[in-house]
């Protein structure tokens, strides 16, 4: 008996959080997301420009240049560039985390102002077993991550610090350890489940929960 369970990821507050002159923002796999620039200085784009960088990079990643989409970007077909010049991403992957930057250049080609980054973190889960395998009686392992600015599962020094993960049912109870579940936490941003399945739990929802708590 092949079972069918349900994985979802929930966003408690969906909201931009400010960490001095760097803002934050959490999103899911396959979601849309908008990153606003708050430093515009043409209304029609024409002197913004969008990087991208996360660490390990040795290099920051044009995505607009002057208002443009760098047709020569991996995610070119899944950005815009919208109101307000902000930047849009479409279908969000986990490998979209990371710093974006928007800057504006003036047509002497000088940049006016300080730079606008936007830390992007994005809430993902897998699961230990493949879907077709998963059997009744048989341990099955989910992790729920935050990729960001650092890597998978590592929470960004200044970003993060507001940020918690739970499991819950789908009463929203907080899982706990007992005869047949197990949560273990790594770190603030990566969490895993491991269950034993029963035939009752067919079809069954198991919530990772991301929660942005308010600041004091």
């Amino acid at each position: 008996m092949t079972m069918t369970l349900g994985l979802l990821l929930i966003l408690v507050f969906l909201l931009t959080g400010v960490s001095g002159d760097t803002r934050s923002l959490f999103t899911r796999v396959g979601d849309t997301v908008s990153l606003s620039c708050t430093n515009v200085v043409y209304p029609n784009c024409s002197s913004t420009t969008w990087t991208y960088h996360r660490t390990g990079s040795q290099n920051a990643i044009e995505e607009v240049a002057l208002g443009k989409i760098e047709t020569n970007s991996e995610r070119a077909d899944r950005l815009k560039v919208g109101s307000h010049c902000s930047l849009h991403i479409s279908d969000v992957r986990a490998e979209d985390a990371g710093k974006y930057t928007c800057q504006q250049y003036l047509s002497n080609g000088s940049q006016h102002g300080s730079d606008a980054p936007v830390h992007l973190s994005v809430l993902t889960n897998s699961l230990s077993t493949p879907v077709t395998d998963v059997k009744p009686d048989r341990p099955v392992t989910l992790r729920c991550f935050l990729y960001t600015y650092e890597g998978s599962g590592i929470c960004s020094r200044g970003v993060t610090e507001h940020v918690s993960l739970l499991w819950v049912d789908e009463a929203g109870n907080k899982l706990k350890k007992d005869s047949r579940h197990q949560v273990t936490q790594t770190s603030d941003c990566d969490i895993t489940l491991t269950l034993t399945l029963q035939k009752e739990d067919n079809n069954r929802k198991w919530i990772c929960q991301l929660t942005i708590n308010e600041k004091e």
